[in-house]
């Protein structure tokens, strides 16, 4: 009788198989390692992105309160056609300590500064522009005044276009040029790129037109009064407003309310500030 005789089994691997396995161990840790590589480097462009997204939004992108800078600086105008008649060092003062505050270089344009030439030149590029200029309605347009005295030879073909016209604060008070929506659309293209504009005189909010020209010229927001207002009264509420826009930081509807609320309308004509968006 035939016996067979059964073989015992190893415990170990063939050392081609051994050598087969740690190689695929070897490929795949590999893998794994760039997979982990790629992912740390997706994580660190993403946090990279929103990074500077962030810093674009908070110094250079168009925002609510105004404008965008490409170099990050942010700045503000302050057109001061009123300082030769109704002059408030206090205000023009105050007014740029608070900005400069907030991170602004401030520029003012004073007085005789202010002429029909000087608004077609204008640089662009501030996120804020405060206009301290009388405004008048006539023909249901609002006209911006100049610090320019009118003559009837000068500005002919804007005269002749209707773009700017004699204007009078008072009975009393020498003619100077005024402008209309019609020059903010032809001569003043792109000048409130990215913008925030406050009106301190009359009417502001009364002429849709204007108000439409103005964010066709880049404006982010446009803040006026919605009657007559004395320009004392303007004065003491533009500062309240900057305030509450720029060290407060509150956002523009809120800075408005909290402004007609504690500033008051004014007391002689009942104006209130309004705000509007493109």
């Amino acid at each position: 009788m035939f016996h067979i005789k059964k073989q015992k089994k190893s415990g170990k691997k063939p050392k081609v198989i051994r050598r087969e396995v740690y190689a695929d161990k070897e490929r795949m840790l590999h893998i794994y390692t760039i997979i982990a590589f790629l992912i740390i480097i997706s994580l660190i462009i993403l946090a990279s992105y929103y990074i500077a997204t962030y810093l674009v939004d908070s110094n250079s992108s168009t925002n609510e309160n105004g404008g965008n800078s490409d170099d990050f600086t942010l700045k503000a105008a302050l057109i001061d056609a009123l300082y030769n008649t109704l002059p408030n060092a206090e205000f023009t003062t105050s007014l740029t300590e608070t900005l400069q505050e907030a991170g602004f270089e401030v520029d003012v344009f004073q007085g005789t500064e202010v002429t029909v030439d000087f608004l077609k030149t204008v640089p662009s590029g501030y996120k804020l522009v405060i206009l301290r200029m009388h405004s008048a309605l006539h023909s249901d347009q609002l006209y911006l005044f100049t610090a320019e005295p009118y003559s009837i030879g000068k500005y002919t073909q804007e005269q002749q276009f209707q773009l700017v016209k004699e204007a009078y604060a008072t009975a009393e008070s020498q003619p100077v040029f005024a402008v209309n929506w019609g020059f903010v659309k032809r001569c003043m293209t792109g000048k409130f790129n990215g913008t925030l504009v406050i009106a301190m005189g009359c009417d502001g909010t009364r002429d849709p037109v204007i108000i439409e020209e103005i964010m066709n010229q880049g404006a982010v927001g446009y803040i006026s009064w919605s009657e007559p207002v004395l320009i004392s009264h303007s004065d003491t509420a533009t500062l309240h407003l900057t305030e509450a826009l720029y060290l407060e930081k509150l956002p523009v509807a809120e800075a408005i309310e909290t402004t007609n609320n504690q500033v008051g309308a004014d007391p002689e004509h009942g104006a209130i500030l309004e705000y509007f968006t493109p």
